[in-house]
């Protein structure tokens, strides 16, 4: 008498309703093993989607960014900074380049409009800072060619900057005192905003405002009228598009290592290579969590092994009287393995469910974004219904090899 799947689906479901106390402790071990799976997926997917919005957020993968080395002996000699000349033959070294914005950063600059008083990070840029950035003037305009040329005395105010000194009157055509110098105001940035993430809450729920509290002129006035001693160390380049940012990276770092006679002066960073080795680690951190979880699942697949067995043992003399009225040995394995997988399967179910319902309560108590997704359920659902098949199959086999006339013995 052969058992048909559907039937063995409800004989399963049967007794596991029938024996609730004993199901329950079954796919205990399922259910936090799954759960743990859904919150570090959520995690490492939200980390990953954080990591995407802070790199498009600062110019987007394209970027590319030279600055000091700080790891280089500078006792050996060489200075980590750039003249005008050696700007421009970086600049003719690289004509496929859509964008080559080199700065220089007053700290902490004080700007004064009457009584009120702002201190600001004031950086001299020159106009492809926005096209770099991919960031610009909400409220006038920005640094223009004309700007460089003649050292004009203007200025572009950041969201903060502009609120706090004007208090939401409009500041165009105003004028500000920069280090004795009247600068007029041309242009207000568009405000910056991202959520900030984990410890940094610390700081404020935007991680991206010390931008907004920044200032910007043209460099050629910063280097020749507000700070003439300040040296340009910093250099950022777009490139045509993320592909093509790491061969260039390479092609900008070998002209500088030349220009420098060897010395490792700069850091040249790629956006795009960045952010492969953010996913990379985060991956990382992934695996080892996942492991963790997958431990839990094996230990609540021997503690369901061993379950079954004792059913098996329970129902020895109910498997005796299925093979003598004609049941197939692979009748009784197709039954208890089926049997098996349906237990972790609903504790798959069960464990998807609580991850879902925790995982936004987790996100708040980390302050990180958790992102959750359908192929987070489907490999949840997989992977529960590959425990119940690994650890099922050795008590289906020991129920199907039962001799029948030793089991209709059983008491």
């Amino acid at each position: 008498m052969a058992i048909h799947l559907s039937e063995s689906l409800k004989l399963g479901l049967a007794d596991i309703l029938l024996r609730k106390v004993r199901s329950v402790v079954t796919v205990i071990g399922i259910v936090l093993g799954v759960m743990c799976i859904m919150v570090v997926l959520a995690i490492v997917s939200g980390m990953n989607k954080s990591t995407m919005t802070w790199m498009q957020e600062r110019g987007g993968l394209s970027k590319i960014e030279v600055y000091p080395n700080w790891n280089y002996n500078y006792a050996q000699g060489g200075q980590a900074s750039f003249n005008l000349r050696e700007l421009r033959f970086i600049r003719s070294q690289i004509p496929e380049a859509l964008a080559f914005n080199p700065s220089a950063s007053n700290w902490e600059t004080v700007l004064r409009y009457g009584e009120m008083r702002f201190r600001s990070t004031v950086v001299g840029v020159m106009p492809d800072f926005t096209i770099v950035e991919e960031w610009t003037a909400d409220r006038g305009r920005f640094i223009k060619d004309i700007d460089i040329d003649e050292n004009s005395n203007v200025i572009v105010l950041g969201s903060n900057v502009a609120e706090e000194m004007f208090f939401g009157r409009n500041p165009l055509g105003e004028y500000v005192n920069l280090e004795g110098q009247k600068m007029q105001v041309v242009g207000v940035m568009k405000h910056r905003y991202m959520q900030t993430q984990g410890g940094e809450a610390s700081f404020g729920d935007n991680a991206l405002d010390y931008l907004n509290e920044r200032s910007f002129i043209p460099i050629s006035t910063l280097l020749s009228k507000i700070d003439p001693v300040s040296r340009i160390q910093s250099l950022d380049i777009r490139a045509s598009s993320p592909e093509a940012a790491s061969g260039l990276r390479k092609k900008v770092e070998h002209v500088i290592l030349n220009l420098k006679a060897g010395k490792k002066l700069f850091e040249v960073r790629s956006a795009k290579e960045e952010m492969d080795s953010m996913k990379a680690n985060s991956r990382i951190f992934g695996a080892i969590f996942v492991l963790i979880a997958v431990i839990s699942l094996l230990v609540g697949g021997i503690v369901i092994m061993n379950i079954m067995l004792a059913a098996i043992k329970e129902r020895t003399r109910e498997i005796g009287v299925r093979l003598a009225i004609g049941a197939r040995g692979r009748d009784i394995f197709l039954q208890f393995l089926v049997q098996t997988m349906l237990i972790t399967t609903l504790g798959g179910a069960l464990g998807i469910l609580l991850g879902f319902g925790i995982i936004g309560q987790v996100g708040k108590y980390l302050q990180l974004t958790v992102a959750a997704s359908f192929q987070m359920i489907w490999a949840a659902l997989l992977v529960s219904a590959g425990v119940g098949m690994i650890f099922g199959v050795f008590p289906a086999i020991r129920a199907a090899r039962l001799d029948p006339v030793i089991a209709l013995r059983e008491e």
